[in-house]
């Protein structure tokens, strides 16, 4: 991974943890696609990818969407819902992130998290704000 995939903005050192890949950026559908293989040392003991990596991953991709859109903001609020497992059948996972919507509260983004074999396993919402200074 390049050091500067996010342009100017320095890679947080989570992304580089999740071993995050770029994959498709579409500035006109405002969407971000991301790819993260499915690591054993995020494992819980059922040998399931743990549902708060579940929520990185597309936390992680939401970012920075958001900063490739031009917003320089910070999750407020985050919900997701689990609808299949990841686990070692998978090698990889894929996260697309689009905006959804922005007012003067914020900035709403999307993410649904797919396995490798295409099936849904994860969506997510989360809304996005300007850092109080």
């Amino acid at each position: 991974m390049k050091d500067n995939t996010w342009g100017d903005l320095p890679i947080p050192n989570i992304y580089k943890e999740l071993e995050g890949e770029f994959i498709h950026f579409d500035i006109e559908k405002e969407e971000l696609i991301c790819k993260y293989p499915v690591l054993s040392k995020f494992f819980n003991p059922m040998d399931l990818v743990l549902g708060g990596i579940l929520d990185s991953y597309m936390d992680c991709t939401m970012g920075p969407l958001s900063f490739l859109l031009g917003e320089l903001v910070v999750t407020k609020t985050f919900s997701a819902k689990y609808i299949k497992p990841v686990n070692a059948q998978s090698e990889y996972v894929t996260v697309k992130a689009w905006r959804d919507s922005v007012d003067e509260s914020g900035s709403v983004y999307k993410a649904e998290l797919y396995l490798d074999n295409d099936q849904i396993a994860s969506i997510s919402e989360g809304l996005f704000v300007k850092p109080k200074t």
